[in-house]
């Protein structure tokens, strides 16, 4: 039984940690990029917005790190092949994982912009997370993340995104 709750436990850390709504498909193979210049920017905002996420959930601040989501719930929430009915809903299961945190350190490795347009972009990357429990164990795995971002108001806030840990078999 305890494994199980650790590994809930992680599960919900690790959906925290990475973002975590379900990108959506884009119909088009191919579409109308903007320039060089406006894609770098669009990059560099998107990264930095990710980082300033990150930066919440390995201070275990829940409610920091939804202030990145667009409010109301036209995002699918997903994580690990579980769909959140809404942002509600996904907000009270990453404090209910926070519970007997003592701390998280989430990294992103490799992360890829696609950038869709001057106000959207879809962030993918692959990572780890490393979770210390109150009891002091130290709880380790990987994940992979999709996340689309747009711009609202002046600030890149997240939409949609995916995210997932992978299993001992595909591992």
């Amino acid at each position: 039984m305890k494994t199980i709750l650790s590994s809930v436990r992680i599960a919900a850390l690790m959906f925290v940690t990475t973002g975590f709504l379900a990108a959506p498909a884009v119909a088009q193979t191919k579409f109308a990029q903007p320039d060089a210049t406006v894609r770098a920017a669009v990059e560099a905002a998107v990264l930095e917005a990710n980082a300033k996420m990150t930066a919440a959930a390995n201070r275990l601040d829940a409610d920091a790190f939804f202030e990145f989501i667009l409010p109301g719930d036209d995002g699918a929430i997903i994580q690990n092949g579980v769909l959140f009915k809404s942002r509600a809903e996904a907000l009270a299961a990453v404090k209910r994982g926070f519970q007997g945190v003592a701390a998280v350190d989430r990294r992103f490795e490799h992360p890829r912009v696609t950038v869709i347009s001057p106000d959207c972009a879809l962030l993918a990357a692959e990572g780890s997370v490393t979770a210390t429990l109150a009891d002091g164990r130290t709880l380790t795995n990987r994940f992979a993340v999709s996340l689309v971002f747009v711009r609202q108001g002046g600030q890149w806030k997240l939409l949609q995104g995916h995210y997932s840990m992978p299993t001992a078999a595909g591992q």
